[in-house]
């Protein structure tokens, strides 16, 4: 593979122009198919297996002209007035809405019971959307936002919510995003000391980024993509992108400064850099596409996304980066550098450049093996302290609560739960079978119950009924009877309805479907709390509890099945408590495998692994303290993480923190076979690559925090999580924990069973450098 890889180098160093247009075509292609296509995204969540997915699923078999998309227009009066002064406007509204293509039906708050909250301050039109594709179109959505525009302008409040919104892609690349990549300019000016070798790895991250966001975005006919999924994937191929291509200048830096041409020095650095570049990619992608073990959709789909954009971060790195640099030339030199090459060559005064030991990597690692004992235990304590926090980490799943402040999803949310109630955008649905059918009895029950209730709002009694003439008594039994047609279907859901609303944290019950005989049907329950609150949590496992079916049933073999966000939430909990041991122990052994091959010992395995768990455990602390407590003040709305955040920012960060303890070890592990001493050899080889990890460290802080000001909530957790994440393991567990663990293991660092030696491969990470021609 060594020598492919750098004949590969000298080839792409050649053939520079081709290269670039090769690369060129491929983005030009995948963009013109992504534009025919239409980038889709969704904001939907499926989980099969699960109670809540079944129960869903059910219900679409029941009520399947129930599950066209629908959307709520939520309307909120100036203060000091009612919506009921705004009736015509509102009313004009709705007619308008209906007009516009995909809307099957919209109807006025003021035609539909419960459409107004009881202050009178706050209503919504319900409008009914049946899209012609998968989702509501982009047209539909700008033509309902025009018609709501034209009513802000009357003093109200107009602002969409539901399936209005579920289409609408959010914010991928922003003012932060990009700071983040100007801050990681700063660090590869400074690392390599040259602009133009500093905007290589900048060309390879917008190359990747075009390429991957591109071919996701072409794939989204045949494939459902989350919103984060490509905001996911943009992170992940600038932060990589980046990385992977320092690490192959740098080292195509350091061969030409050995007195190599620039066209040999390409490919030894494809062949050693590139040949690390390759190992850590796929590291990555296995422990992403490893999500698959979860076996939920929407993060099998996130996860492969994200291997996607590594293995493509690669692949650009490998062959694009050689064509760049035959490209600049002796530029990628600054002019001082250039004139010691010119130089040395000439006069063949040997390598360019200071030596290891003169170096200030060189002093710190003395500094810090001197001082190991006070700095480890430091290093310790500062991550226990940032851990602390995990153990009260509390699940969600993503929802309009919080979405960004001045969002329509965000606004139309507190809308709602300030006119209705906060249970009031998190309604639970009750699937119910095998209800009592109504009998004869129960047709006369209710029709006593609709005469009595009609006689009042008539304000006629039984008496002054019989004094009437015939004709008018028909008239006044006749609207009764329509009722009694009507409602008797939903005579045994309803009395169900009511057992319900005994139940603790219950605001409201009302039986919503109902199949023709009335033995099947839906029960809408509204929660006194909102969709994160423990007690709407509490309220689903007591509808699913045997005690409570049982009561509810009274003595019938009526069935029920409870679904809605919460109840999703409490299924995805469930799904991702038994699944993640699974992943971990598929990262962790790989890791252990990985690493036991690569330096074939025993002890730094164990010791890369344990280092990992520390970065893991300090992210998801900090994640709580941020996100969860609202600590700094980052999260406009502090509330449970999200739910598949943990499982996979872990994926991600097993596969950075294996890069830099694979650049790191490499080098401490080169440096002892060449016969340094265990002590000298950690120093040594910490001096040679800390350089380069304290750069990559830098560059992916700088670039996950800039997704921090992402007005996606999710989008700014991920990216806090892989900061702090990357940090604590770039600047504490590596680059401190690390080499003083090695110094106190000694020669035992590279101690391994020697039957165990001749069975594994023989793998070189940086490839066999004696092997290269």
């Amino acid at each position: 593979m060594t020598n492919g890889l750098q004949k590969l180098g000298t080839t792409m160093f050649k053939l520079k122009w081709w290269t670039v247009l090769f690369w060129t075509v491929v983005i030009a292609a995948l963009s013109v198919v992504m534009l025919q296509v239409g980038p889709k995204t969704t904001d939907s969540l499926s989980i099969p297996g699960t109670q809540a997915q079944q129960t869903l699923d059910r219900f679409g078999e029941l009520f399947p002209d129930a599950g066209a998309s629908s959307a709520k227009v939520v309307i909120a009066s100036p203060e000091g007035k009612t919506v009921a002064e705004y009736k015509d406007s509102i009313a004009s509204l709705t007619t308008d809405i209906a007009k516009v293509d995909e809307v099957t039906n919209a109807v006025s708050p003021f035609d539909l019971e419960g459409s107004i909250s009881k202050d009178g301050t706050i209503a919504f039109i319900t409008v009914q959307l049946k899209p012609e594709g998968d989702h509501v179109s982009t047209k539909t959505i700008e033509a309902i936002d025009a018609l709501m525009a034209a009513m802000n302008k009357d003093g109200l409040t107009v602002v969409a919510g539901g399936d209005l919104l579920s289409a609408q892609l959010g914010e991928i690349l922003g003012v932060g995003e990009v700071i983040g990549v100007v801050v990681a300019l700063i660090v590869l000016v400074i690392t390599l000391g040259s602009l133009i070798a500093a905007g290589m790895p900048i060309i390879i991250a917008i190359v990747t980024v075009g390429a991957s966001m591109a071919g996701l975005f072409a794939l989204s006919n045949t494939i459902e993509i989350t919103n984060t999924a490509p905001v996911l994937a943009v992170m992940l191929g600038l932060a990589v992108g980046i990385d992977y291509s320092l690490f192959i200048v740098n080292r195509y830096r350091t061969f030409v400064k050995d007195g190599f041409s620039y066209r040999d020095a390409a490919g030894r650095a494809i062949a050693t850099a590139g040949n690390a570049v390759i190992f850590a990619a796929a590291t990555v992608v296995i422990a992403l596409a490893a999500l698959s073990v979860v076996q939920i959709p929407f993060m099998t789909t996130m996860g492969l996304a994200a291997a996607a954009t590594v293995a493509l971060a690669a692949i650009v790195a490998v062959t694009l980066i050689p064509s760049l640099l035959g490209i600049a030339g002796s530029h990628v030199f600054s002019r001082k550098e250039r004139d010691a090459i010119r130089r040395a060559q000439k006069e063949k005064t040997g390598p360019v450049g200071t030596p290891v030991e003169k170096t200030i990597w060189f002093r710190l690692g003395e500094r810090i093996i001197k001082y190991r004992l006070p700095v480890f235990i430091v290093s310790i304590l500062a991550i226990v302290v940032l851990a602390l926090p995990m153990n009260q980490l509390r699940l969600g799943l993503p929802t309009a609560e919080t979405a960004a402040d001045g969002s329509s999803a965000r606004q139309s949310y507190d809308l709602l739960a300030k006119g209705f109630g906060a249970g009031y955008n998190s309604p639970l649905m009750v699937v119910v079978e095998n209800a009592p059918i109504p009998t004869e009895a129960d047709k006369s029950a209710l029709r006593t119950q609709i005469t009595e209730r009609y006689q009042q709002q008539s304000g006629a009694t039984p008496e002054a009924i019989r004094l009437m003439p015939p004709e008018v008594q028909r008239q006044m039994m006749t609207k009764p009877e329509q009722q009694v047609a009507t409602y008797l279907p939903y005579y045994s859901l309803q009395q169900i309805a009511e057992r319900v609303t005994k139940l603790d944290n219950v605001s409201a019950a009302q039986a919503v479907l109902v199949t023709d005989d009335g033995a099947k049907g839906v029960i809408q329950v509204i929660p006194s709390t909102g969709p994160s609150d423990e007690a709407t949590k509490q309220l689903v496992e007591t509808l699913r509890s045997d005690t409570t079916q049982q009561t509810l049933a009274n003595g019938t073999k009526a069935t029920f099945a409870v679904t809605g966000t919460t109840a999703l939430q409490i299924d995805i909990d469930a799904k991702l408590a038994d699944a993640l041991p699974v992943y971990l122990g598929v990262v962790v052994g790989l890791s252990f495998i990985i690493l036991l091959v690569a330096f074939r010992s025993i002890l730094i395995p164990i010791k890369a692994t344990l280092g990992f768990l520390l970065s893991v455990f300090a992210m998801f602390g900090a994640l709580v303290a941020v996100f969860q407590w609202g600590w700094l003040g980052i999260a406009e709305a502090p509330s449970p993480i999200v739910s598949f955040i943990p499982i996979i920012a872990t994926g991600i960060l097993f596969g950075l923190a294996m890069d830099y303890e694979f650049f790191l070890v490499s080098s401490m592990q080169e440096s002892y076979h060449h016969g340094k001493k265990p002590k000298a050899a950690v120093i040594h080889g910490f001096a040679i690559g800390s350089r380069v990890v304290v750069a990559a460290g830098l560059i992916m802080v700088a670039v996950f925090a800039g997704f921090i000001t992402n007005h996606d909530a999710t989008i700014q957790s991920i990216g806090f999580a892989l900061a702090v994440g990357v940090f604590v393991d770039a600047f504490i567990v590596r680059m401190v924990i690390v080499p003083i663990v090695m110094s106190y293991l000694g020669k035992a660092a590279w101690w391994i069973p020697k039957w165990l030696d001749k069975i594994l491969p023989k793998i070189s990470i940086e490839g066999d450098e004696s092997a290269l021609k």
